[in-house]
């Protein structure tokens, strides 16, 4: 199965150029993704997974993944995309939760301070 163009927030095309979502092309445009990479240092207790194109540890196989999706999507395997898509959709899956979660809490709060309003202040 043939690949298909990256999402829409990887900041690389297939041909090599920006997308637009860097924004003009200027001196205060952001800086591209391979420049961004910041030096880290890996304690000897712990297991580094490294990216296979640019050697940048990583916590976990699955951050190789979506890194690699990203940043190197132009250059990677059809395997490699196929995988970065997988985690691409379970990871968006995680996040659709944890908003939930969090739109139910802030609901919960704003309701308990409602409640507690209503009973103490108003008889105040």
């Amino acid at each position: 199965m043939p690949r298909e163009n990256p999402p829409a927030d990887a900041t690389n095309r297939a041909d090599g150029t920006a997308s637009a979502a860097e924004g003009p092309d200027d001196d205060t445009a952001a800086p591209s993704t391979e420049s961004q990479h910041v030096e880290a240092v890996v304690p000897e207790d712990r297991t580094a997974h490294r990216c296979p194109y640019c050697d940048r540890p990583f916590a976990s196989e699955e951050r190789v993944t979506l890194h690699v999706g990203l940043t190197h999507y132009d250059v990677c395997t059809d395997a490699e995309a196929e995988a970065f898509e997988e985690a691409y959709l379970a990871e968006t899956d995680e996040i659709k939760r944890y908003r939930l979660k969090a739109a139910a809490v802030l609901i919960l709060v704003y309701f308990g301070f409602l409640m507690v309003y209503a009973v103490f202040g108003v008889a105040g």
